[in-house]
């Protein structure tokens, strides 16, 4: 009888543990999954008053002049860090490229310009327990006997509803885009609570899962009863909370970053696969997103440095970019650089123009300045994590969802979990893309692939609720 290799004997010893440590947790450990439920808090000032204003309001941005040029002088008087000879942006955002950006900022940014194509956009506000949401609401010109199916589009941090300026046009009028009569979208684009020009909510709880009940809130509102969901970053969290909530009305849940992977499964399957991929369902295409593991571990820490800070002491930090546009530009975009490619760390201008147009990136900025809103934007990471609400959002991260579900995979995206691993959760996952290019931030770089994808999306998902109903 021969003697089995170490490999062998080390990979018997992994499945066996993976097995013994499942079996914990799943009868030991484990309670049955649930649906958690969320409380209904009013997030506004004071008391919940007896009736609330549902009124629909049209909302216009107009800066004031005052605003820019108080932050003209502000940039007029930037003090830049020292220089640091050797690097580019391996330490942060680049001195050079900074001192490039804040002299067009300062000398040739037309925010007059921008803010006209902001309101290209029909933007909108309402009262929801307590709080004026503000949301773009683009409704697609129509033809006798067509009909749009409405979707939401959800942003996440540091990103805004700017970020699907470009992705609008093609889904509301697909016919001027390469599509067909059947891709016509209503699109809803909603700001988080504390971004943009929704209002931050007044005490402490306010994170994603509360968030998504102001959603289905929005929605049912607006008079929809059956709409399409789309989400990354936080909003992927939001939009599947609301799947989970309410799976009556969402039809469809589109994520370009899954971030279920809090289910006992998971942990057997990143066992086991590191040793026999080929036992975990994975394809050396799969094993290379994954593993190695250290490899993987490390960049993720290399990148999260500014999650520990929001998520504990986001304050410390709102004092320094509330004060200063600059310090708030190079904490937003540096995101834009290393998690478009993290490749681009290496250039001197960190990429940035690579995908992105400097008007692009000051616009970004430009919605968390004269918003006033950075420091709520921070919040959320705080809120998430804190012991009222962690429970909710791990349980949002591991109850099966059964609507039509899809995942665009990006090479560049912070994570990545193989499709096999995907059907646990998303019981009904009919669309796994693995896209050729593009990050983070797909809708603003790659706006026809990801639209494109919403489309095939919902034709399949369209297809599946044709066949639920003959059932």
């Amino acid at each position: 009888m021969s003697k089995m290799s170490h490999k062998t004997w080390f990979g018997v010893v992994v499945i066996v543990s993976a097995i013994v440590v499942g079996f914990i947790l799943n009868n030991v450990l484990n309670e049955p999954l649930e649906v958690p439920q969320i409380e209904d808090v009013y997030w506004g000032e004071g008391e919940r008053p007896t009736k609330e204003d549902t009124t629909v309001r049209k909302f216009v941005l107009n800066v004031s002049d005052d605003v820019l040029g108080d932050l003209k002088h502000r940039l007029e008087r930037t003090r830049f860090p020292d220089s640091f000879h050797g690097v580019q942006w391996e330490y942060g955002f680049g001195l050079d490229y900074m001192k490039e950006l804040v002299k067009y900022w300062r000398d040739d940014f037309d925010w007059r310009k921008q803010e006209a194509l902001v309101n290209s956009f029909d933007h909108y506000k309402t009262t929801i327990d307590g709080l004026e949401l503000h949301f773009l609401h683009v409704k697609p010109k129509l033809k006798p006997g067509q009909k749009a199916k409405p979707l939401l589009l959800a942003h996440g941090w540091p990103g805004s509803f700017f970020e699907f300026y470009k992705v609008i046009p093609i889904l509301t009028d697909p016919l001027a885009h390469g599509g067909t009569e059947e891709d016509f979208f209503e699109v809803i684009v909603p700001s988080i609570p504390g971004f943009g020009f929704s209002q931050p909510a007044s005490k402490p709880g306010l994170e994603d899962s509360a968030t998504a009940v102001l959603y289905l809130k929005l929605m049912e509102r607006l008079g929809f009863d059956g709409y399409y969901v789309q989400g990354g970053d936080h909003g992927s969290v939001i939009v599947s909370v609301m799947a989970m909530l309410n799976p009556k009305v969402v039809r469809g849940l589109h994520l370009n970053m899954y971030t279920g992977n809090t289910e006992t499964s998971f942990l057997i399957k990143l066992l086991v696969g590191s040793v026999f991929p080929s036992l975990a369902g994975l394809s050396q295409a799969d094993y290379n997103k994954v593993y190695p593991l250290w490899d993987r571990f490390l960049w993720i820490l290399s990148e999260t440095g500014y999650l520990h800070i929001q998520a504990t002491r986001p304050h410390t930090i709102g004092h320094g970019i509330v004060d200063s546009p600059v310090g708030m530009a190079a904490l937003l975009l540096e995101k834009y650089s290393s998690w478009t490619n993290p490749t681009f760390a290496h250039l001197p201008d960190g990429g940035l123009e690579k995908h992105f147009t400097k008007d692009e990136l000051l616009t970004i900025v430009m919605i968390y300045w004269v918003s006033e809103t950075a420091v709520s934007t921070l919040r959320l990471y705080r809120e998430t994590i804190s012991d009222r609400k962690f429970p909710i959002i791990s349980a949002a991260h591991s109850i099966p969802i059964d609507i039509p579900s899809a995942i665009a995979d990006f090479p560049h995206e912070l994570f990545h979990t193989p499709e096999p691993w995907c059907h646990s959760r998303l019981r009904n996952l009919l669309q796994y893309t693995t896209m050729p290019r593009g990050g983070h931030f797909a809708a603003l770089e790659v706006p026809e692939l990801f639209s494109q994808d919403i489309r095939d999306f919902a034709r399949k998902a369209e297809a599946f609720w044709r066949r639920q109903s003959k059932e």
